[in-house]
C-alpha cells in the first residue's frame, strides 16, 4: 500500500511537468508540443567554388538566387514556415548562405525544401536534436 501511494505521488509530480506516465518518467524526456512551442534551427547552405560568384566581398549562388528561401512543410505538404537565405560569406573556399528556421513543434514529421538540394524529410525528434543544419 505504501509503495503504491509513493508511486502515485511520483507519477502525479511528473504529470504536473507534462510527462504523465511512469513510462514517460523512465524514458528520455521529449520536448513540449503545445501550439506555442517551436524549434529554432540555425544552418547554412555551403556552395562549392563552381556554384557561386563574388561581388564586392559578398558571395551568391549562381543557381541559388538571392531571393531563395528554405521552406518547411508538415506531413500534408502544407507550408508551415519559410525563411530567406542570408547574405553569403566566403569560408574556406565555399560560399556560405546562412539561415535560421523557426519550426512549430507537434507536427510529427517535416519536409525541409532546400534550394538546389530539394525536399528532405525529418522527424520531429531529428528537428529537436539539430544544433546546426548545414547542407553542401
Amino acid at each position: 500500500m505504501l509503495i503504491a501511494l509513493a508511486l502515485a505521488a511520483v507519477t502525479a509530480g511528473y504529470s504536473e511537468r507534462g510527462v504523465g506516465t511512469i513510462r514517460g518518467w523512465l524514458a528520455e524526456p521529449t520536448p513540449a508540443t503545445s501550439p506555442q512551442s517551436t524549434y529554432t534551427v540555425p544552418g547554412a547552405i555551403r556552395l562549392p567554388a563552381v556554384q557561386y560568384a563574388t561581388d564586392g566581398g559578398v558571395c551568391h549562388g549562381t543557381a541559388v538566387t538571392p531571393d531563395a528561401q528554405i521552406v518547411v512543410t508538415d506531413p500534408s505538404g502544407a507550408t508551415i514556415a519559410y525563411v530567406p537565405l542570408g547574405a553569403g560569406t566566403l569560408v574556406d573556399g565555399a560560399c556560405v548562405l546562412p539561415f535560421t528556421l523557426v519550426v512549430p513543434a507537434g507536427k510529427g514529421s517535416y519536409g525541409i525544401d532546400f534550394p538546389q538540394y530539394g525536399l528532405m524529410p525529418y522527424t520531429e525528434q531529428e528537428i529537436a536534436d539539430l544544433l546546426d543544419l548545414t547542407i553542401g
